[in-house]
């Protein structure tokens, strides 16, 4: 089944009061492993996290063509910005697509929705197996999104989330997680005087994107946000408890 809401909890216990485990994004694919009254025992197929979702927000969906790469766009009733939202649909989302031209793209959406299709400005997408040569140019619009632990929905989203939303946008799914992120196999960087855009920085229980020499980008609850700053006040304010574990090449 997909997710038929712009966006959907997924939780440790079949309860809206449990903790957010994360979120899965319009479109994505999960298969049901169990079930109890209106939740769904879930795996999402895009990094495999597991969890309960609402029975309710999960339908049908045509096989997925493309990606939302823009923070968040707006789904129309009519290829017309007047003619009426139906909703909104995330950095992330997977779409069905059945007409592109120049400005507009007609979006399939669910069987058992009032809407069965939609528009999108067609800037908002890429097809499913294309890639964004600057992918932390797409971690940059999320800049001052506010943070929220377990958070994956560009409304508001965690450290790891923003690597992972950022980087797919490059054509390669990585984990949910930092520590699992820092397992990848990538380039490691040994020095801090290497550091270049695109680089990643891992602390035990946090991760951020190096989008300079010097700056770094990264959800954090110091800020409460998405925020950009110099990697030295970071390692200032955390090193002693936190030092940093690894560095990595995404590039």
């Amino acid at each position: 089944m997909n997710v038929s809401v712009p966006s959907t909890s997924m939780r440790l216990e079949p309860s809206e009061i449990s903790r957010l485990e994360t979120e899965c994004l319009f479109g994505e694919t999960v298969t049901i492993l169990d079930e109890y009254k209106d939740w769904y025992y879930c795996k999402l197929l895009t990094d495999n996290y597991c969890g309960w979702v609402k029975k309710l927000n999960l339908g049908e969906m045509n096989t997925y063509t493309h990606r939302i790469v823009s923070k968040r766009t707006f789904l129309f009733s009519d290829k017309d910005v007047k003619s009426g939202c139906i909703f909104y649909l995330p950095l992330g989302s997977q779409v069905s697509v059945e007409i592109i031209d120049k400005e507009w793209t007609k979006v399939y959406l669910f069987k058992n929705r009032d809407h069965k299709f939609g528009y999108i400005p067609s800037q908002h997408i890429i097809e499913k197996n294309a890639s964004i040569k600057d992918w932390v140019a797409i971690a940059e619009k999320l800049i001052g999104t506010p943070y929220v632990w377990g958070g994956r929905d560009s409304i508001g989203l965690d450290c790891s989330a923003l690597v992972q939303l950022s980087y797919q946008t490059y054509g390669e799914e990585i984990p949910r997680n930092s520590n699992d992120q820092l397992l990848l196999n990538k380039e490691t960087i040994k020095s801090l005087y290497m550091l270049e855009r695109g680089f990643v920085v891992f602390w035990q229980g946090h991760v951020g994107i190096m989008v300079d020499k010097l700056n770094c980008i990264h959800a954090n609850a110091f800020h409460m946000e998405v925020s950009i700053e110099p990697l030295a006040n970071i390692i200032n304010r955390i090193g002693k408890d936190y030092p940093i574990i690894k560095i990595m090449n995404f590039n």
